[in-house]
């Protein structure tokens, strides 16, 4: 039974259903899981979430007095969407239905409907995915060229494709999208999109259509570029400004292409139109800012950016991953930083400076990454988690196919109310070091 309580009334073996309120203000990136740590009791109580949902029947604690479960969001008279009604993009909740009930029934394990295979079996299926795909984004980029309506649907079987992949090992088709050779940028990059953004929703939990539709998205949302000659966008010089304003239209262009075309969902016109727009403003087409860019445009704008900057261009060499990303956080008004970091947190990547907890209790700072995803880092213990005190700085190997020590997550330093930071990081990473303990 679902019951709505208070976060001071969080205890230790509730099952937590969903939070409620902007995620934002969510402690946790995901929605369904047992409180297991006082650590994670503290987190949900010093939040700024309003409520919780819990299921008593999936826990070990009932609250004394439960509250009932909040009504359906947006419902209408009736409370359910009217079959065949047009979802619509968040702003900035999770919430992806407008007529969906606020605390639906949990999903199955995605394990459960899954046959796992190993990771060369996986990529040899990823290369026959990524072949048929970037040949189905290159059909498309040509009718659209030659003036015919862009079919939504035919992109739908490949993002379900992508997703099933994903699922079985997210590695094996990310690592390979990423190895395209710089003529076939302008399609594969779209399939390139398309996996991360799938892969970055399923990180923060957004339910499975939405997680489709992102993928479809991810497949269209480029299609625009057809109305910029090809000796523009390969140009390895800088553009005029007349050049500039031909690559600035691509978004209205491919907007107008895909609002022409039946059965294009919501989310795939707003990642076209909007992943190009910036936080601060300095963005296009819109010039939005702040709240104005929708969850689904920040996503876009992350994984559009970041495939292209770790791929060869005709004007460029591919940045690593950590590269990719340390710089992209480093471009303020740019990208929601937040999920900047999920993001990175999503591939597994974690930047030098990063604040990490691992599972033997511990906080320590990244100091060393190999700059590709799901390889070792060094971790520099400085902080033990149970006894909340400082502790002799020491390096610990973290080697993602072992199962301890791991980073859990990178961890936020105001929740542990260090009084200055960047003080301690810097002098944790200049401290000389013992080796592993561990």
């Amino acid at each position: 039974m679902l019951h709505r309580i208070s976060p001071e009334d969080v205890e230790i073996g509730m099952f937590v259903h969903a939070f409620e309120g902007s995620w934002f203000d969510h402690p946790f990136w995901r929605r369904n899981f047992r409180i297991s740590s006082l650590d994670e009791v503290m987190r949900i109580r010093n939040s700024r979430i309003e409520g919780l949902v819990i299921d008593t029947e999936r826990g070990d604690i009932a609250p004394e007095a439960p509250l009932p479960v909040a009504p359906p969001l947006r419902g209408g008279k009736g409370g359910g969407r009217r079959r065949g009604a047009a979802r619509t993009v968040p702003s900035l909740a999770l919430r992806y239905d407008a007529g969906e009930p606020l605390l639906p029934p949990p999903a199955p394990p995605r394990e459960a409907t899954l046959r796992r295979t190993g990771y060369r079996a996986e990529r040899r299926r990823a290369q026959k995915l990524v072949e048929r795909s970037g040949k189905a984004v290159l059909d498309m980029f040509e009718d659209a060229r030659l003036g015919r309506a862009v079919t939504a649907r035919r992109m739908v079987p490949l993002a379900r494709a992508i997703g099933t992949s994903i699922e079985r090992d997210a590695k094996a088709l990310l690592n390979l999208v990423r190895l395209k050779r710089k003529d076939e940028y302008t399609y594969l990059h779209s399939v390139a999109v398309a996996a991360l953004m799938m892969n970055f929703a399923r990180h923060l939990d957004l339910d499975a259509a939405a997680v489709q539709d992102l993928g479809v998205a991810g497949l269209l949302h480029d299609v625009g570029k057809v109305a910029v000659p090809g000796t523009v966008l390969n140009k390895q010089g800088s553009l005029s400004e007349r050049e500039w304003q031909s690559v600035r239209a691509h978004p209205l262009a491919g907007h107008r292409l895909l609002s022409q075309s039946p059965d294009v969902p919501a989310a795939a016109l707003e990642v076209c139109l909007r992943h190009h727009e910036k936080l601060d403003g300095t963005g296009y087409p819109g010039n939005m800012e702040g709240e104005a860019v929708s969850l689904f445009a920040r996503l876009g704008a992350i994984c559009d950016v970041y495939d292209a900057i770790t791929s060869d261009r005709p004007y460029k060499r591919a940045w690593t991953p950590v590269e990719a990303l340390s710089e992209m956080q480093k471009w303020s008004g740019h990208f929601d930083s937040r999920l900047l970091d999920r993001f990175a947190d999503s591939l597994g990547i974690f930047p030098t400076g990063t604040l990490v907890r691992l599972s033997t209790s511990e906080l320590g700072v990244v100091i060393e990454s190999g700059g590709e995803a799901n390889e070792g880092v060094v971790v520099r213990v400085f902080f033990d988690c149970e006894t909340l005190n400082e502790c002799e700085p020491f390096d610990r190997l973290v080697v993602p196919a072992d199962e301890h020590p791991r980073i859990l997550y990178r961890d936020s330093p105001t929740f542990w109310r260090f009084a200055d930071w960047t003080a301690i990081k810097y002098r944790v990473l200049g401290a000389r070091a013992g080796g592993d303990a561990g």
